[in-house]
């Protein structure tokens, strides 16, 4: 918090809005937040974007510096990242899940490379999971799943707000893959990014995380997605 407080004022020029979709995100928000705290460049705001929480999730938000509030009643992951960067006002949009975790360099590192690159509509990077469960921790210590992946994942996209407006919103009716089903049509669109090789979002993997609690679906949702753009790609052919 200290860190966000004595670097806001000067960092400005480049205005990003960091949405945090919340619900019921009580146990890891402050540390979520902190995160954005500790950037080397801060942003312009902070929108926290509640799906009904009926925890202390927004008192915990109201805590804290640049954090701006808005809310729903519960619709859903995607609803609720769409409230979050309808309501932004940057130029820049960036994500972050109420349970996961940024590298302090991550807006500098990502900002620098649009920055510099106006052909480029969004930027990300490399994601790394780690286990909050000890015993976890250790059976995945070496793991395959514990390496750097590239992360096409709303947490560790940073994009050109007008973005939005060329692909659209994500999809209200998927719970478990709409950043991948907006992936996919940004790359359909012929859409210039660019993924940063190196870790700068780390994905907290706990007891309650939707896709593991959900698996099946989350499956069988991801084959709908992948099906649905294969025809569109067939159809444009």
């Amino acid at each position: 918090v200290r860190a966000l407080r004595n670097s806001a004022p000067r960092n400005f020029s480049m205005k990003i809005s960091c949405v945090i979709p919340v619900f019921n995100g009580e146990k890891f928000l402050r540390e979520t937040l902190e995160s954005i705290g500790n950037q080397t460049l801060a942003p312009l705001e902070i929108v926290v974007a509640d799906d009904g929480s009926s925890d202390a999730s927004l008192d915990i938000a109201r805590g804290f510096p640049l954090v701006r509030i808005v809310t729903q009643k519960t619709a859903g992951p995607a609803a609720t990242r769409n409230l979050g960067w309808r309501s932004a006002r940057g130029d820049f949009v960036a994500f972050l899940d109420a349970d996961d975790l940024w590298h302090p360099e991550k807006l500098a590192i990502q900002s620098e490379i649009l920055r510099e690159n106006p052909e480029i509509a969004f930027c990300v990077s490399l994601a790394q999971m780690f286990w909050t469960n000890p015993q976890e921790a250790e059976n995945f210590a070496g793991h395959e799943r514990a390496k750097p992946i590239p992360g096409y994942a709303t947490t560790t996209l940073l994009a050109r707000r007008e973005l939005f407006q060329t692909i659209g919103a994500f999809n209200e009716s998927l719970w478990f893959t709409d950043a991948t089903e907006w992936f996919m049509r940004a790359e359909e669109a012929g859409v210039r990014s660019h993924l940063v090789e190196k870790v700068l979002t780390f994905h907290r993997m706990h007891g309650a995380n939707l896709t593991r609690r959900r698996s099946d679906e989350s499956r069988a949702e991801f084959l709908q997605v992948v099906r649905a753009s294969l025809r569109r790609r067939r159809a444009r052919a």
